[in-house]
C-alpha cells in the first residue's frame, strides 16, 4: 500500500496551508473551486491515512493540531522551495544566472552580514541575495518554513530549543544611547537613578537584548520605567532617539557605529553583560548549498 507522502500533490499541500490561515472549510473550498463537503472527506481521509489529527474541529472554524502545526511547516518550506526553483530557472533562462541565497538578519547583527556579504559576492558575483530584517521570533519561524536560507541575529532563549543548527560568532555588552545634545550626553557618570526621568525605547519582551536588559534591572533593584516605548524597528527607534530626549539600549557595536557616524551618543553607564552572543542559524537534515556555505565561512571570517 502506497505512503501517504507518495499520494500526496501540490494541491494537497496548498490545501493545508489554506486550512490553516483561513480556518474555515468552506472559504477553503471556494477558494480551490471545490465543494466544501469533498473538501470534509478530503481531510478526513487524509488525517486517517497520516494517522494524526491535523485539525481541531470547533465552533468557528478548525485550527491547527499539534500535530497539524508540525506537518504544515513541512508544507508551507516545500511550497516554498518550489516558488524558489521557478524563480531561479526563470533567471537562468533569461540570463544564465545561478543561485541565490536569503539571508534573515536581526538589526544587531548587520554589520558583521554586511562585510560576509561584500566578501561572498566578491566570489559569486552572479549570486541573488535576498535580505529580510526583523526581530530574531519571526525570522526563526521564517528560518523553518524556508522563507530564509540562514539568519544572523542573538542566540539565546526559545531560539536553542528549536530544531536548527547554530553557531556562536561574538559575545558583547549592550549600552545606553541618546541623541548628541541630549542632556545627559555631557555627563562623565550616570547613575540608573539618572535614567529614569526620560521615557525608555527598548526591544519587545521575549527577545535576547530584552532580556539582558530585564537582568540587568534585577540585578540592580530596578524596576522598568512605567513610560516606555516598545520598539522592534531600528529606524523607528532612532528616528525617535534624534528627535526628542528620549533613550534607547543597543549592542555596544552597532551603538558604536551610529556614535562614529555623529548620530548617536553612548551614555556613560556601566557597560551592561550581554547574557546571550550573536550567533548564525540554518536549517538541520539539509545539505547546505554553496552559497550558503560559503556565507557561513565569511561570517566567521568577520
Amino acid at each position: 500500500m502506497a505512503s501517504w507522502t507518495q499520494k500526496i500533490k501540490l494541491q494537497h499541500l496548498q490545501i493545508l496551508v489554506a486550512l490553516a490561515e483561513q480556518g474555515n472549510l468552506t472559504q477553503v473550498a471556494r477558494m480551490m473551486n471545490i465543494t466544501q463537503p469533498a473538501l470534509s472527506k478530503w481531510l478526513t481521509q487524509f488525517e486517517n491515512d497520516v494517522g494524526v489529527t491535523l485539525f481541531e474541529r470547533h465552533s468557528k472554524g478548525l485550527r491547527p493540531s499539534e500535530g497539524g502545526n508540525l506537518l504544515l511547516q513541512h508544507a508551507q518550506r516545500l511550497l516554498n522551495d518550489l516558488e524558489r526553483s521557478q524563480y531561479e530557472m526563470a533567471r537562468f533562462k533569461q540570463g544564465g544566472l545561478v543561485g541565490s541565497l536569503k539571508i534573515g538578519c536581526s538589526p544587531v547583527a548587520t554589520d558583521c552580514v554586511s562585510q560576509a556579504i561584500l566578501s561572498l559576492l566578491s566570489e559569486m558575483p552572479g549570486l541573488h541575495l535576498d535580505v529580510e530584517e526583523k526581530v530574531m521570533t519571526p525570522l526563526l519561524q521564517d528560518l523553518l518554513a524556508g522563507v530564509v536560507d540562514v539568519v544572523v541575529g542573538r542566540v539565546g532563549g526559545r531560539a536553542l530549543t528549536l530544531p536548527l543548527n547554530y553557531q556562536v560568532l561574538y559575545t558583547e555588552p549592550v549600552c545606553f544611547v541618546a541623541r548628541p545634545d541630549h542632556p545627559l550626553a555631557g555627563h562623565h557618570t550616570i547613575s540608573w537613578e539618572d535614567l529614569m526621568s526620560w521615557r525608555w525605547i527598548i526591544w519587545p519582551t521575549g527577545t535576547p537584548i530584552r532580556l539582558s536588559i530585564d537582568n540587568a534591572l534585577a540585578d540592580n533593584g530596578i524596576m522598568l520605567p512605567d513610560n516606555i516605548i516598545e520598539s522592534a524597528s531600528m529606524n523607528v527607534s532612532i528616528n525617535l532617539l534624534q528627535s526628542s530626549d528620549m533613550i534607547s539600549i543597543l549592542s555596544l557595536r552597532l551603538a558604536k557605529r551610529y556614535a562614529g557616524q555623529g548620530q548617536l551618543v553612548i551614555l556613560n553607564l556601566p557597560e551592561i553583560e550581554q547574557k546571550g552572543s550573536v550567533g548564525m542559524f540554518w536549517r538541520k537534515n539539509e545539505i547546505p548549498s554553496v552559497a550558503l556555505e560559503r556565507f557561513l565561512h565569511f561570517l566567521i571570517q568577520v
